[in-house]
């Protein structure tokens, strides 16, 4: 009997070990990023940052895959129904919050479908126009909004994304009218804006650092309370006759609902060391991107404010997709 009870010890350690092995071994293949918006809009241009050291510390390559399109729900969508296990991540942005007051249905849960790993960093919005149109500061554009008829245009990455909801903010504060331009993402939008198709963009400054020292688009304000330390001359919209105007782009991390507690500690630590990175701090810096790199209970906090603030400012605005 005690022998039989010295076997049954000495199995049952084997199998801890080999539970301890298999924990530790993840990642074992290529872990898949998603970015639910086409190549070159700044959310594709945070996770290319961040790929290749992440996946130095992880030990495996990260392998960032651009699913754009429905305001970002083609691609979180995928993720919502991979399997639970690490290996399929979300690069989530305002889009995430925002679209349950925009779309009727949803195929996936905003909150029930997903597990928050980490947030990754967030940056103030750029309003920048053509330079073909008469206007060197955003009150000579908003006047010339007043004035002109038929009304101005502006583009955004596509409806419900942080440059549709930014714009309608600025719109109803600034007391103008323009006509949305939606497109399947950043890049696809400012190639249009390069070109002269619509006059006016909120973008980010990931995506406008090159076009604005080229001269090609012009910039006229930051949507941030600060100015940004990156372009110091550059006044903000609340400095500009609109106290307290705000709004940011934030980009945070999600995995599948139901992926492992450990999986996601891990995930949420290669991530902190990547983010810590000098040479990553460096980049992402010059981006305008300021690093946050707070675990998932900080996301959790911030989808649920959003998605109590996003349905007044979507109804307002009269967003809405079938």
């Amino acid at each position: 009997m005690q022998r039989l009870k010295g076997i049954q010890l000495i199995a049952a350690s084997a199998l801890l070990c080999i539970g301890l092995t298999v924990q530790a071994a993840f990642p074992e293949k290529p872990i898949h990023l998603i970015v639910p918006f086409p190549p070159n809009g700044t959310t594709d241009v945070v996770a290319r940052r961040i790929s290749q050291k992440l996946g130095e510390v992880l030990g495996q390559t990260v392998i960032i895959e651009n699913k754009g399109g429905a305001g970002a729900t083609i691609g979180t969508q995928i993720v919502a129904t991979a399997p639970a296990d690490g290996y399929t991540l979300l690069m989530a942005t305002n889009s995430h919050t925002a679209n349950p007051s925009i779309y009727k249905s949803l195929s996936f849960d905003t909150v029930k479908s997903f597990t928050s790993v980490i947030m990754v960093g967030d940056t103030p919005g750029l309003i920048v126009i053509h330079p073909s149109v008469a206007a060197k500061t955003l009150p000579e554009f908003i006047a010339l909004a007043k004035k002109t008829s038929p009304p101005l245009q502006y583009g955004t990455a596509g409806s419900g994304t942080f440059p549709h909801l930014a714009t309608e903010l600025f719109i109803d504060r600034a007391g103008i009218e323009m006509v949305h331009i939606p497109y399947k993402g950043a890049g696809p939008a400012m190639i249009d804006l390069l070109g002269g198709v619509y006059q006016f963009k909120i973008d980010a400054f990931p995506t406008s650092a090159v076009q604005i020292k080229a001269g090609k688009i012009r910039p006229l304000a930051v949507t941030s309370l600060e100015r940004m330390p990156q372009i110091p001359d550059m006044p903000t919209v609340a400095e500009l006759g609109f106290p307290g105007f705000e709004t940011t782009f934030w980009m945070a991390v999600l995995a599948p609902a139901g992926t492992p507690k450990n999986v996601v500690q891990t995930l949420e630590k290669a991530f902190v060391r990547t983010l810590q990175d000098p040479q990553i701090i460096e980049r992402l810096t010059a981006d305008g991107v300021r690093i946050i790199a707070k675990p998932g209970s900080y996301v959790d906090e911030l989808v649920a404010r959003e998605l109590k603030q996003w349905p007044t400012i979507v109804k307002k605005a009269g967003i809405a997709v079938n």
